[in-house]
């Protein structure tokens, strides 16, 4: 099963969509199996992080400008924004594949899906694919 889910993000923000792909996954009704979450877009990026302090979503931003930072001499320029926000995303990851146990995605206690916005704002989907290995 293949669902296409739609957010609004933030210019730079990092919203979570554990509880968007855990109800994918509920309706689906797989019990045992796998998650894949795909972004399909060249300026955001999908993490799987501690999100129960946003400082620590703040860190994760912080350095990731601090390392790759938006400025004016890159090649590709629609808007400096745009052309960080692909070397930013190209580093990161689009996509995840998690394994399904008794219908619950397995993640550590404190960890969930952060979409990473690098340009924006903007109306994003990402995909969630949902397979039964029973």
């Amino acid at each position: 099963m293949i669902y296409r889910k739609t957010i609004r993000t933030q210019f730079k923000g990092c919203p979570s969509i554990t509880k968007e792909v855990m109800d994918c996954l509920a309706e689906s009704g797989v019990q045992n199996g796998y998650c894949c979450v795909m972004i399909p877009d060249s300026t955001a990026a999908l993490a799987i992080t501690s999100f129960w302090d946003k400082r620590g979503l703040e860190d994760l931003t912080d350095e990731l400008a601090r390392n790759i930072p938006t400025r004016v001499s890159y090649r590709n320029q629609t808007s400096p924004y745009d052309a960080s926000g692909h070397v930013k995303a190209s580093l990161l990851s689009s996509s995840a594949m998690l394994p399904v146990k008794d219908g619950e995605l397995v993640l550590g206690s404190s960890q969930g899906l952060v979409y990473m916005e690098f340009d924006g704002p903007r109306t994003r989907d990402f995909l969630v694919m949902i397979n039964s290995a029973e």
